[in-house]
């Protein structure tokens, strides 16, 4: 597996073990030798990203997990997606209604998407970055889709068996098998109603009065835009996916179970993605610490708690081949995922304090964190994360929500 470095740790004559991409769009190829101007304009123009290179040392040292399937089905679902996508926005560029669109077979192109991810289980969820505020109302859905099927399909036996529990509040008379159908369909629209706001995206002004009533109240009309043969769940999980476990969400402030299943999954993967979207949003976070404070902060009272912890062992805040910084001051690879703490993953210690390559006979490890309370992470492209495994006791109280002033305060937390 290659080494995951940041921009800024790029050198000159390195390796690309993978593409460089953004989106469906490859910058540079794998196999290239890096020259010092390709250093610079990734550096320069995409400074979030994560670039493979090779690292035959630790390579053969035979550590490291293989998420190449897991690359596989994010990338194949999201070309997949991509098409269904493009048609959708074309027909409401042209203000086509939705209820005049051919709904049938763009439920069809979702059911195969389903399907795939279905059959192709993964162990992490693998995004794509942002693409940047002109493209945010197309990415964001999509990102949403992936995530929503991926948690979805991972608590399939939670859903069976709340429907099996309580038929008659899902609208069935009998427990089906669990369908996702309508959770992928309530992703791609429950902003539909927000579109033609694009423009907000690319200013992050903050909203007008009337603004932020309209989005207050956009998962209500991206309900009643839908066409009348959407499935009846679709359109209460696109009504409800602002509502927070804790009764804070809006536009009907419902708590806990009152809110679907389908809404609840929505909420979290929503929230996330719209909160890591640091290309598009001023006040984004990373990975890291956006999962660190769903999960380990009073934002936890927002989402199920439950949902959230599966969630958490999806969306692993340290990918494999990541490099992170030491409470010991030396660096460390990431080569495999923590089995129960996602934050306390599998590492082998391979550069010295200074930062310089420690010899095959000097490299440490592999540590599972959960075995090593003494090894913490300190931090991770250059974000110091140490407060996640040493929180401040102050920061335990209830986050009390206050109205939002801007689009990223509607979603986050």
């Amino acid at each position: 597996m290659p080494l995951l470095l940041s921009p800024d740790e790029l050198r000159a004559n390195m390796r690309l073990a993978n593409p460089v991409t953004e989106g469906q769009r490859v910058l540079l190829p794998a196999g290239k030798v890096l020259n010092s101007a390709d250093v610079d304009a990734l550096r320069q123009n995409y400074p979030k990203l994560l670039v493979h290179i090779f690292d035959p040392m630790l390579d053969e040292m035979g550590v490291f997990a293989d998420d190449s399937h897991d690359r596989e089905v994010a990338r194949n679902a999201r070309k997949q997606l991509a098409r269904t996508l493009s048609g959708v926005r074309q027909k409401f560029a042209a203000q086509m209604s939705l209820r005049n669109m051919d709904f049938c077979g763009l439920q069809q192109a979702v059911v195969q998407v389903v399907q795939y991810i279905r059959d192709n289980p993964v162990a992490a969820a693998i995004l794509s970055t942002h693409a940047g505020s002109g493209h945010y109302l197309t990415e964001h859905p999509a990102n949403v889709f992936y995530l929503s099927l991926v948690l979805g399909n991972a608590v399939r036996g939670y859903v069976q068996k709340a429907r099996a529990d309580d038929p008659a509040r899902y609208g069935f008379d009998t427990a089906p098998p669990v369908d996702l159908t309508p959770l992928a369909l309530a992703a791609l629209f429950q902003d539909i109603s927000l579109w033609p706001l694009e423009e907000l995206y690319r200013t992050g002004a903050p909203l007008t009065p009337t603004q932020r009533q309209r989005v207050r109240h956009h998962p209500t009309t991206s309900a009643k835009l839908l066409p009348q043969n959407t499935p009846e769940l679709t359109a209460r999980a696109v009504l409800m996916h602002h509502e927070s476990y804790d009764g804070s969400g809006y536009p009907q402030g419902l708590y806990g179970e009152q809110i679907h299943l389908f809404g609840r999954i929505l909420r979290i993967c929503d929230a996330f993605d719209a909160a890591t979207a640091t290309r598009v949003y001023a006040q984004a976070k990373s990975t890291v610490r956006v999962l660190g404070e769903m999960t380990r902060g009073p934002y936890a009272e927002f989402y199920d708690r439950l949902l959230l912890k599966v969630f958490s062992h999806l969306v692993q805040p340290f990918p494999i081949g990541a490099k992170v910084r030491l409470n010991c001051r030396r660096s460390a690879v990431v080569v495999r995922y923590g089995e129960s703490d996602p934050f306390r993953p599998v590492i082998v210690i391979a550069f010295d304090t200074d930062g310089s390559r420690l010899a095959r006979d000097g490299i440490e490890g592999p540590y599972p964190l959960e075995q090593h309370p003494e090894i913490q992470i300190d931090s991770f492209r250059g974000e110091d994360v140490s407060d996640l495994y040493n929180p401040d006791p102050n920061d335990s109280a209830p986050l009390v929500l206050t109205e939002f002033a801007t689009l990223f305060e509607s979603s986050y937390p």
